[in-house]
């Protein structure tokens, strides 16, 4: 039976993949920003109503440089969408220095999942997957930054319960 359950396990994770990329987006805390994106390959239609970060969108500027209110709206900036359909989910993040015992200290700036794949668990893949990959479980260091929605906050404890010796930090504004 274990047999049996470890292959049907393998079928539906063999689908699945992280790819590492470099963030479309623009951040004013650094500009070297990095993308850890899930992959669904199963996915294979874009988003069917506007989603922001996973379309491309043109932003309208109803307000002047002076905080003015203009007559006739104008077009702003372009915001990029994510570059393969099947990215359902992606964190973005970025390396914040090193402690003074040579600890490397990261940042992470974003976190958002597709709309029509959300309380499916690909937000928490997304952490367990970066702090795999990244985090040093014997004094890492990991910052959640501004936290603004629950659903962040809880992540940020799971990560705080399941490596005990790490440094997980973050800041509620929810």
């Amino acid at each position: 039976m274990n047999l049996l359950r470890e292959y049907v396990r393998e079928l539906i994770t063999e689908d699945v993949s992280f790819l590492e990329l470099d963030s479309p987006l623009t951040y004013t805390r650094s500009s070297n920003v990095k993308r850890l994106a899930y992959c669904d390959s199963s996915v294979t239609e874009p988003p069917k109503r506007w989603d922001p970060y996973f379309r491309e969108y043109q932003e309208i500027e109803y307000f002047g440089k002076r905080g003015r209110k203009l007559k006739k709206p104008r077009k702003g900036k372009i915001v990029p969408g994510v570059s393969d359909v099947c990215i359902i989910g992606f964190l973005d993040y970025h390396a914040d220095g090193k402690t003074s015992e040579g600890k490397q200290i990261w940042y992470i700036d974003y976190i958002k999942t597709r709309s029509d794949a959300r309380y499916k668990g690909v937000a928490s893949k997304l952490v367990d997957e970066f702090f795999s990959r990244y985090v040093d479980p014997d004094g890492g260091y990991v910052q959640f930054g501004k936290m603004m929605r629950q659903e962040i906050g809880h992540l940020q404890r799971k990560m705080e319960k399941k490596y005990p010796n790490a440094h997980v930090t973050g800041r509620k504004f929810y």
